[in-house]
This record gives structure tokens, C-alpha cells and sequence, in this order.
């Protein structure tokens, strides 16, 4: 079984490893390493002091005033040898101590007071060497205040983490439980709440994403709502009709072939209607899927709008509907089933709203392709409503334009799914439906 431990304990467990882990690193760095490091630095000071020392022994008095502010400031001995004559700050003891030693840096314990000094020696000539010492006690006399430094150092950043891990962990949760309070309301569905935090990080990032996410599902389960609905309502008038007929045409007898067949034909019809509903509805379905991939190829716009042109013909010359085509040649990147579907139901649609004896233009403005129409339709509801599933004008059904108000719809969600912009547009009397070609020759 899994343990659950909340944000505040988990905040507070880490700042203490860390803090630790920090001290207890700088512990084994003070154990391990400070003394290396102290004497390399010692090393590098002695170093840099060599090539002064060595153009000042032409000046005997300035040499010694030199000496003596280095030993002040740096609490580094220099002392130079002549053999016979020994004049320094440890006197003879360089002598005894120091003189057999080869040149270079030496560490040499003392017997006298336990002192422990860093020596470097160099022979200047056949009759000077010179000697820089200085001392290492510093080490081991301040290695238990360190010590001690880092105990203390422990115990006031573990009380410091504690204070501070608590108004943090504090502050984080109470905009978690926010968020986690309102995403449990929208689980069950319930969109009257928005997160508010206002922090200038991911949590507030992440609030404004959930409120969006919120508005897209209320939005979505309205539509959803509000398409079931209309669905229903379609499907539920051809199935009543043709149920109605076939009961009629099972009890009655005494009918003639004639006033038979006029029923077969209705039953016919609503059948046929009842199909064509259903293949839109399936492949709106399809088209709204998530990750849906599709495979793109070059097209000839103009090839598919001819196929269109053909396959309504019968409305065209039913309605005595003139073409207007102004046209050069176009390349569409996209799927050909889908695209010949969309600009089906661009051409259906022209022809079915347009008024008879009237005339339908296609024509192109730089890179956008216009089909342009004289609508029978009273329109008082917005773009937007048009491209919804089921939308249909206010006296289509008075006019008897067949339909389910699904048209602009399909087309709406193939046109997104290749990334084509398109734009209807109402203007008076006029139908104006453009999309965005890339490539117009």
C-alpha cells in the first residue's frame, strides 16, 4: 500500500536532507580538504613574494624593513644564509633545522613548542640560500571552532528551514486546495466556479489553463447537449413517418397499386434521408476525433470544384442556375476524400439556397478562393450559429429546402483539420463562403 504523505511534510523532510547533506559536505570539506587547500594557498603566497625578496637583497636595510612588514601582514619568516653568518627571526634554529633539508617546499615539525611550519628553501648561489617559512599550528588550533561553526550552523538552519518550509508549504497548499476544490467541481460536471490565484508562477498558469478548460467543456457538453437533441429530433420524424406508412400500408386492403406506390415512394424518401443523416452524422463523428491523422497531397482545386459541378447538376438545371467561374489553376496540400466532401457541400449548398434563374460565382482575390451567392435565406443569428451542427436558416423549412443543417458543419471540421482558414460571410442578400489557397498559379 502505497503511503501517502502531504505537500507540507514532503517540503519539510527535503529542506532538512538538505540542509544535512549541505553541512555535513562542508564537514568532510573541512576534514578532508581545507587543510590541502590552506597549505596550496600558503604555497602560492610564498611564491609570489620570492622575486621581490631577491631583488631586494642589493639593499641590506631595505631588504630587513621588507622582512619585517611581511612577517607583520603575512605572518610569513623570510631568512637568508651565508654560510658563516645566521641573522633571522628563529636565529641558529634554521640552521639545525632546516639547513640539511633539499630545496623546495617542506612541511617540518618542531620540536620546541610543537610547532609545524611550511619551509621553502632555495640556493641562491654557492654562498645564500634563501628560506621562507610559515606556520601551520593556525590549522589544527581553529579545526575544533569549525567544527563546533558547523554544529551550530546545523541547529539554526534546521530551525530556519522548519519556520520557513511551513509558510511556504503553507502558501503552496492553500492554492493547491483551490485548485483541487474547484477541478472536483468540475469533474461532476459543475462549471459555476473559476480558480483566482494570483501568484506570478506555474500554479497560477496552471489555474487560468483549468479555467479555460473549463469554459472548452461547458462549452462542448452544451453543444454535445444541444446536437443529441437535434439528432434525436431528425431521426425521430422520417422513423415516425415510416413507421407510420408501413402500419397503414399493412392494415389497409382495399388501397390501389397507384395510391401503394405513393407510399412506397414517401417511405422511400425518409429512408434515404434517414441514411444520408446518419453517414454525416458518423463521419462528423470521425472528423471530431482526437488524433485524428489524415494523408495530404497535392490537389487541383479546380478539378475537384468541376466533380462537385457535375455531381449537382440536376439542381443546376432543375433551378436554371447559372456559373460564373473566374479561376486560374490552384494547389490544395490535402486528404481528396475530405476536401471533395467539404467543397460538395459548398456547391450543394449554393445551389440549393440560391434563388432560381440566379447566378453562382467562384472567383479568386490573391491567395483566397470566394464562392458567392444570392441566398433565399432570412438570417438573423450570427456566423458562428451557421457553422453549427444542425443550423439551418429561419424559413428553410418554409421554402422546402431540404436538409439537415449539417453541411457547414463538416465542412467547418475538414477545413480546420487540414489548417485551412475560411471565413462565410452575410451580406444582405449574399452568401460568401472564401478560403485560403497556398499555392494559386
Amino acid at each position: 500500500m502505497k503511503i501517502k504523505i502531504n505537500l507540507f511534510r514532503k517540503i519539510f523532510i527535503f529542506s532538512i536532507f538538505l540542509v544535512i547533506f549541505t553541512v555535513t559536505l562542508s564537514h568532510i570539506f573541512s576534514i578532508f580538504v581545507a587543510d590541502s587547500f590552506y597549505i596550496a594557498r600558503k604555497k602560492s603566497e610564498i611564491k609570489e613574494l620570492l622575486p621581490k625578496v631577491k631583488r631586494l637583497m642589493i639593499d641590506e636595510k631595505i631588504l630587513e624593513d621588507y622582512i619585517e612588514d611581511i612577517r607583520n601582514t603575512k605572518g610569513i619568516d623570510i631568512y637568508i644564509s651565508n654560510n658563516s653568518y645566521y641573522d633571522s627571526f628563529y636565529g641558529i634554529e634554521y640552521k639545525n633545522n632546516f639547513d640539511d633539508i633539499k630545496d623546495g617546499f617542506h612541511i617540518n615539525n618542531l620540536e620546541q613548542g610543537h610547532i609545524i611550519l611550511l619551509v621553502y628553501k632555495e640556493k641562491i648561489s654557492s654562498e645564500k640560500t634563501i628560506f621562507l617559512s610559515i606556520s601551520l599550528s593556525v590549522m589544527s588550533m581553529h579545526r575544533h571552532e569549525v567544527y563546533f561553526l558547523n554544529l551550530i550552523t546545523l541547529i539554526i538552519t534546521l530551525i530556519l528551514s522548519i519556520i520557513i518550509s511551513r509558510i511556504f508549504a503553507k502558501r503552496i497548499t492553500k492554492n493547491i486546495y483551490e485548485l483541487n476544490r474547484v477541478t472536483k467541481k468540475i469533474t461532476k460536471l459543475d462549471f459555476s466556479e473559476k480558480v483566482t490565484i494570483n501568484t506570478s508562477d506555474e500554479l497560477s498558469e496552471l489555474s487560468e489553463n483549468i479555467n479555460v478548460m473549463s469554459k472548452s467543456l461547458s462549452m462542448s457538453i452544451d453543444n454535445l447537449k444541444s446536437f443529441v437533441s437535434n439528432a434525436s429530433h431528425e431521426l425521430k420524424t422520417p422513423i415516425t413517418v415510416i413507421n407510420s406508412y408501413t402500419q397503414f400500408l399493412l392494415k389497409e386492403n382495399s388501397m390501389g397499386e397507384e395510391e401503394k406506390r405513393r407510399y412506397y415512394r414517401a417511405i422511400l424518401k425518409e429512408s434515404k434521408n434517414m441514411n444520408e443523416l446518419v453517414q454525416s452524422l458518423l463521419l462528423l463523428s470521425k472528423l471530431s476525433a482526437v488524433g485524428l491523422k489524415i494523408e495530404k497531397e497535392d490537389l487541383d482545386l479546380n478539378l475537384i470544384i468541376k466533380n462537385s459541378m457535375e455531381k449537382y447538376e440536376f439542381l443546376e438545371l432543375q433551378k436554371d442556375i447559372q456559373w460564373d467561374i473566374n479561376l486560374n489553376r490552384v494547389i490544395l496540400k490535402g486528404n481528396k476524400k475530405f476536401i471533395q466532401i467539404a467543397i460538395d457541400n459548398v456547391i450543394q449548398n449554393a445551389l440549393k439556397y440560391s434563388p432560381e434563374e440566379s447566378k453562382i460565382k467562384i472567383y479568386q482575390e490573391e491567395n483566397s478562393i470566394k464562392f458567392e451567392n444570392l441566398t433565399l435565406l432570412k438570417e438573423s443569428f450570427s456566423e458562428y450559429n451557421l457553422l453549427q451542427p444542425f443550423a439551418r436558416g429561419e424559413n428553410a423549412t418554409e421554402l422546402k429546402i431540404e436538409g439537415h443543417g449539417l453541411g457547414l458543419s463538416l465542412i467547418k471540421k475538414i477545413l480546420e483539420l487540414h489548417g485551412i482558414p475560411f471565413e462565410i460571410k452575410l451580406k444582405e442578400d449574399k452568401f460568401i463562403f472564401s478560403l485560403t489557397c497556398l499555392s494559386i498559379n
